[in-house]
């Protein structure tokens, strides 16, 4: 679970002064608990406090855990106080070739093929890479859908974009837009304790969903 923002970098600010960083992180650690009050999961935060951590790193981060899922948390913003809803992003294929950069000779499929051969060890990257965004794009349908029970959603509410903590090849990651907190509405549901616990049961129920399909 990546809370993001952190340290330097406060993300957005609502009009009560709640910081994007703060009920990200906030958030995380709910979501972290409700999960490990499961037996099935082992779940890793990404930061734990209040400290900036590069995209980079954190992309790292789920690849050194061995990680079967990503979720980036944000708060979205915008001019108009207005506007509310989450939305989910998942890797937009103009960008997926950029994953090649994260991909090292100790990646397993680059060492699959015995005799070196960077023709099979390239189609396993991209067999894999496929798989990874097709899971993606799996448990943001699910996460909508189980989310909306407790949060408007955005017209269009799956969106793809190259945002770079989605770009590992091998590990199924979105980016959760929980809300607006330029809106009123959703800042206060961000910024209280039981809405954003609600809200993170809904997306534990989705990992749940996620894993039994």
């Amino acid at each position: 679970i990546d809370a993001g923002h952190g340290g330097v970098d406060p993300g957005a600010s609502g009009a009560s002064g709640t910081l994007e960083k703060d009920v990200v992180l906030k958030a995380a650690e709910a979501l972290k608990a409700e999960l490990e009050t499961r037996a099935d999961y082992q779940v890793v935060l990404v930061r734990d406090d209040d400290n900036f951590i590069t995209l980079k790193d954190r992309v790292r981060a789920g690849r050194a855990a061995k990680a079967d899922l990503f979720i980036s948390l944000h708060a979205d913003s915008g001019p108009d106080s207005s506007t509310r809803g989450a939305s989910v992003y998942t890797l937009a294929d103009r960008a997926v070739a950029r994953s090649a950069r994260l991909v090292t000779k100790d990646d397993w499929f680059m060492k699959a093929s015995l005799n070196g051969d960077r023709n099979v060890s390239g189609i396993l990257f991209d067999l894999t890479q496929r798989a990874t965004k097709n899971r993606s794009a799996t448990f943001a349908e699910m996460l909508l859908e189980r989310i909306s029970d407790e949060q408007t959603l955005l017209r269009r509410s799956h969106r793809e974009a190259g945002l770079a903590v989605l770009l590992a090849p091998d590990v199924p990651a979105v980016l959760l837009e929980m809300g607006f907190i330029t809106s009123p509405d959703d800042e206060a549901i961000l910024s209280d304790a039981g809405g954003r616990n609600r809200l993170m049961g809904a997306v534990a129920a989705s990992i749940d969903s996620y894993f039994d399909q």
